[in-house]
C-alpha cells in the first residue's frame, strides 16, 4: 500500500508524491544508489566539510535522529534504488535501516530529473553550508567536471562554475582559489614547505 500526498515539488508545477509504507520498504531486497545519480554521491563522499567529525555520533540517539532522514527513491522489481537524502552524515548505504526512515518513491520519474534531484539535494544540504574553504580549487574542478551544463545552468543561472562566482559564493577572494589551484599543480618536489610558511599562506587566503 503507498500513501499519495499532493505537494510541492523540486520542479516546475506539482506532481504526487509517494510515501512508501514499512510493507514496501521490506518488500526491498537490496538497497543501492541509482546509477544516474552515483556520481553526485561520489562527490559528496569526496568533500571536505568544516564540521565533520566533530560530533561523536554514538554520543547521540542516532536511531531516533535518522526519523528525520528523508530519501528519494525509485523501485525497481525488489531493489530500492535512491537518488537523493544520501547527502545526510546520518545516511550510511552499508547499515541504511529503511523502516526507521521516510522514503519517498516516484517510479515514473526519468534519468535526467534523477540526477537533478541528486544535485539539488546535495547543493540544498552540503554546499551551501558546511563545505571547507580550504580546498575550493578542487570544488570547483570537480563541480565542473561532474555537473552537466543543463543542471548547472538550472542551479547557478550559469553553465560553467567560475572561480570569480565561487569565490563570492564562499565570501573569499578569487585570488585565494588561485593560490590553492596553483599549489594544487606544482610538481610533488615543490610541495615540501615549512609549516610556518603554510601557516603564512592560510593567513593570505582569509
Amino acid at each position: 500500500m503507498i500513501y499519495k500526498l499532493s505537494i510541492g515539488y523540486y520542479f516546475e508545477g506539482f506532481m504526487p508524491i509517494n510515501i512508501a509504507t514499512i510493507k514496501a520498504l521490506k518488500s526491498c531486497k537490496k538497497v543501492k544508489i541509482h546509477p544516474n545519480a552515483y556520481k553526485v554521491f561520489e562527490f559528496v563522499n569526496s568533500l571536505d566539510f568544516s564540521f565533520c567529525g566533530a560530533i561523536k555520533q554514538d554520543l547521540v540517539n542516532k536511531k531516533l535522529l535518522t526519523v528525520g532522514l528523508v530519501l528519494h527513491a525509485k523501485k525497481v522489481g525488489d531493489e530500492l534504488l535512491i537518488y537523493s537524502g544520501f547527502e545526510s552524515i546520518l545516511f550510511d548505504i552499508n547499515t541504511i535501516n529503511l523502516t526507521e526512515c521516510t522514503v519517498i518513491l516516484d517510479d515514473d520519474i526519468s534519468d535526467s530529473e534523477i540526477e537533478l534531484q541528486a544535485w539539488i539535494g546535495v547543493f540544498t544540504n552540503c554546499f551551501l553550508r558546511s563545505i571547507s574553504s580550504k580546498n575550493l580549487n578542487v570544488l570547483h574542478t570537480k563541480v565542473n567536471e561532474l555537473v552537466d551544463s543543463k543542471i548547472a545552468k538550472q542551479i547557478f543561472n550559469r553553465t560553467h562554475l567560475s572561480q570569480n562566482y565561487l569565490a563570492q559564493m564562499a565570501g573569499k577572494s578569487k585570488d585565494a582559489i588561485a593560490k590553492q589551484k596553483s599549489r594544487q599543480n606544482k610538481p610533488p618536489q615543490d610541495k615540501s614547505i615549512t609549516i610556518f610558511e603554510q601557516l603564512k599562506e592560510s593567513i593570505n587566503e582569509q
